[in-house]
């Protein structure tokens, strides 16, 4: 009896220390779950933190990288933007020193010196991106689709053997066409689409642009102004129904050469 009786009595000795040790496990494991959640809070916060490094980094970086270029093609850049710093600055030193208070002028046209300095910079930045994209097919919808508003852009609508090329702008100032290239080409380009959406069109106002240095053009740097001077005449659903017409038409077709494809061409390049 006694020999049944140890079993029984280890076993249940057993049973509380098996317990004991689950429990210690369990809290254990809350324990390391505890401090693998504040480590993870912790990693996950230096993560932030250096996400924000990289960025404010790549932000700097690339003002930099803005600033060199248009130094190189504007070396005037520089002292420009020094002018809109200084010149607001002085004339608050001097307002107060004539006026009122120095302690509050200063800050002031710190204030106004760098808006102007910004303002000069970006202007001057903008003036050599433009004197970078001029002249090469597809500036124009370069500039229309950085501009700021509702302005709905299909490129290159009709193309010619010359590259030059027609693009076509929907917006609350109705259809606007804008032709880049020299010549003829652009011209006949206008008078081509204008025909083709004459129907989707009706009423609703159309204006030509052709984008150049010549007589009656455009000059590119001048076109986001030329078209942000123009009238609104319609309104957001009126827009949307115009633009669902325009692009159910497609575009024009490219100057591709009809007729069969040759097969069997030599390497020479030469047709037998």
């Amino acid at each position: 009896m006694a020999l049944r009786k140890q079993p029984r009595d280890t076993a249940g000795s057993s049973a509380p220390a098996a317990a004991g040790k689950n429990a210690a496990a369990v809290a254990g494991g809350k324990n390391g779950a505890g401090r693998g959640g504040a480590a993870g809070g912790g990693r996950g916060a230096s993560a932030g933190g250096a996400a924000e490094g990289t960025g404010f980094k790549a932000r700097l970086a690339q003002l930099r990288v803005v600033f060199k270029i248009t130094r190189q093609r504007d070396p005037q850049a520089l002292w420009f933007t020094l002018a809109g710093f200084f010149v607001p600055l002085a004339l608050g030193i001097v307002l107060g020193l004539f006026v009122g208070p120095l302690y509050l002028w200063i800050p002031i046209s710190i204030l106004a010196g760098v808006v102007v300095a910004l303002n000069v910079f970006s202007r001057r930045v903008q003036r050599t991106a433009y004197a970078e994209m001029e002249g090469k097919p597809g500036a124009a919808a370069g500039v229309v689709e950085r501009m700021r508003g509702d302005w709905r852009i299909t490129p290159a609508v009709g193309v010619n053997r010359h590259q030059d090329v027609v693009h076509r702008v929907v917006s609350r100032a109705g259809v606007v066409i804008i032709a880049e290239g020299r010549g003829r080409g652009p011209r006949e380009l206008l008078v081509a689409e204008k025909r083709r959406i004459r129907k989707a069109v009706g009423d609703t106002p159309v204006t030509d642009i052709i984008v150049g240095t010549g007589e009656g053009e455009t000059p590119l740097p001048k076109l986001q102004g030329t078209l942000m001077r123009l009238r609104r005449t319609l309104r957001r659903g009126e827009v949307d129904a115009l633009d669902r017409r325009l692009r159910a038409m497609g575009g024009a077709a490219l100057p591709i050469p009809k007729g069969p494809i040759p097969r069997n061409v030599p390497r020479g390049g030469r047709l037998r």
